[in-house]
């Protein structure tokens, strides 16, 4: 007789609540009248290697920059041949899939790859996509048809990796050399210890940049020369979906001139963060230190749109695992608030006029920015009650020493 395991029923509910929440999501009003505005600046910059011109000279399209290293152009050539309406298509199912596809190689990170049974890593993956989708920070990178959720991908696959293990770090270095943001993972490998995947994320990108040099010259020398340090190609600072500390100091203070303050915070959390993660890292919690990492290069990066966002979204997965797996109420109520400040996009009430915004007004535009400050205080919090508490209890599951390494499963967790 046909009989189903209890382990497949799940599955196909829970790729049934995907389903359904996608469905909701593309029939709702969040996805209508999509620019693919970046997906284009794309295109425009191979299209611009391919018929050799100037990359950095002029707006690519919709009077918008081409921002990205000469090695981005160069892979963006394979797009430039394609038909847009297909192309959307694609990037669109593609950015669906890579959604899925990080949350569930965050759960092969340590600890969560010890937390959870192997079956059970896609059903979660699942489940918590069909929630990610409706966070801003995804339907931004959807709709500008934006390549976060790939450079994200990289990432979370490679620090997944056991330390060690042959070609760790290429993938690193890979994203960095598509967009600079991921450089901070570099440092995080060599505090973390892992010196040989930090010099092959480094081998790597400085391949990227040799290529760069190589094959578009003059592109490079404008690019690595000015256009690179030059945040103001990108957009206004004090826009609001900067949710980088540049961007919220420029709308609390009421002015774009406030390149010292943002070196002086940026040293500050930067130091604090990388220390933070790294501590994490060393004692086997790469989830944590992941987490921890990818805020702090939020924060301290001159720009950090929104989009750039997702970056964060396996580090609220991991709290999400913990909070449950440790039966934690105030986790839990911390990780809905996260989770509905991101679906509020509450970033985009205070789009106009982001250098005379009233105090209320600013608990909007800075949400990502305060959230993430929050998290890192949170993670301090956590080290100070790890080294001040009982040595026994010390990293036996989250900082806070609760739990053990049995595996959660979702009858676990009911």
């Amino acid at each position: 007789m046909w009989s189903v395991r209890p382990g497949s029923v799940r599955f196909w509910t829970a790729g049934v609540v995907f389903a359904t929440s996608l469905a909701a999501f593309l029939s709702s009003p969040l996805a209508a009248h999509w620019s693919f505005v970046d997906l284009r600046v794309y295109v425009g910059g191979g299209q611009t290697v391919l018929h050799g011109g100037a990359l950095y000279d002029r707006g690519i399209t919709h009077g918008l920059a081409f921002t990205y290293p000469p090695f981005s152009a160069l892979a963006f050539t394979a797009l430039s041949t394609m038909p847009l309406r297909a192309l959307t298509a694609l990037v669109t199912a593609g950015n669906l899939v890579l959604l899925v596809a990080v949350l569930r190689l965050a759960l092969t990170m340590p600890p969560m790859d010890r937390w959870l049974v192997r079956r059970e890593r896609t059903n979660v993956a699942l489940v918590a996509a069909a929630v990610a989708i409706w966070t801003e920070p995804v339907w931004s990178t959807l709709r500008y048809g934006q390549v976060d959720l790939l450079v994200t991908a990289l990432v979370v696959y490679d620090l997944g990796r056991a330390d060690g293990t042959r070609g760790k770090g290429l993938s690193v270095g890979l994203a960095a050399g598509l967009k600079l943001t991921p450089l901070i993972f570099v440092l995080y490998l060599a505090l973390t210890r892992s010196y040989r995947a930090a010099a092959t994320a480094l081998t790597a990108f400085a391949t990227t940049v040799a290529v760069g040099w190589l094959a578009l010259p003059a592109d490079a020398a404008r690019y690595w020369g000015a256009a690179v340090w030059d945040p103001g190609r990108v957009g206004r600072i004090e826009n609001a979906a900067n949710q980088s500390l540049r961007g919220a100091l420029a709308r609390v203070l009421h002015t774009v001139d406030v390149q010292r303050y943002w070196i002086a915070s940026a040293m500050v959390v930067g130091f604090a963060g990388l220390l933070l993660a790294a501590r994490a890292g060393r004692a086997g919690q790469h989830a944590h230190g992941f987490a921890v990492c990818g805020v702090t290069g939020l924060l301290v990066s001159p720009v950090s749109w929104t989009h750039h966002w997702v970056l964060a979204l396996p580090g609220l997965l991991a709290a999400a695992v913990s909070a449950v797996r440790n039966r934690s109420a105030p986790g839990i109520a911390a990780v809905a608030v996260i989770t509905a400040i991101a679906c509020s996009h509450a970033t985009w009430l205070p789009r106009h006029a982001e250098l005379a915004l009233s105090t209320t007004q600013l608990w909007y535009a800075d949400a990502y920015v305060l959230t993430g400050l929050a998290a890192l205080l949170w993670s301090a919090c956590s080290a100070a009650k790890w080294m001040l508490g009982p040595t026994h209890h010390r990293y036996a599951g989250m900082p806070d020493g609760r739990g053990t390494d049995q595996p959660l499963t979702l009858s676990d967790s009911r």
